[in-house]
């Protein structure tokens, strides 16, 4: 897959497929800055520590029975899977599929004001590792 415009992203949690609620994601992935710089060094040295990620899911809100509302309350509290890819086609070199788990942490149905479409955001914290899949 060359350059594309994100148009088709596949994003499911808990194994359910929000694709079609969601207007945007960001899955950020850093590594805590370790310096090891020692006495009589001149420059700064550091290598990477932990690992840490979030995943920000900006949702169009739907309270109808099996959408956004009824799938999203139920899951506060858990550690559930996730995985993101950038379009809805099979997995391969040119889709690669991010998955883990993300602890459901907080939910805000209502965050709109009078006139405007109906949508929220929630960041959500990665627990654990992230695997990165480029085979089914």
């Amino acid at each position: 897959m060359a350059k594309f415009v994100a148009t088709d992203f596949s994003i499911s949690l808990d194994s359910n497929d929000l694709s079609t609620s969601l207007a945007s994601a960001t899955l950020e992935i850093t590594r805590e800055e370790q310096i090891t710089t020692a006495f009589g060094q001149s420059s700064v040295t550091r290598i990477g520590g932990l690992q840490d990620a979030s995943l920000t899911l900006e949702f169009h809100q739907d309270f109808a029975d099996s959408s956004v509302d009824s799938l999203l309350f139920p899951l506060l509290g858990s550690v559930v899977p996730f995985e993101i890819k950038p379009t809805s086609e099979a997995v391969g070199t040119g889709n690669p599929a991010y998955s883990g788990e993300v602890l459901v942490n907080n939910y805000s149905p209502f965050d709109s004001a009078t006139g405007e479409l109906a949508t929220f955001s929630i960041t959500l914290p990665v627990s654990g590792d992230i695997t990165r899949s480029t085979t089914a």
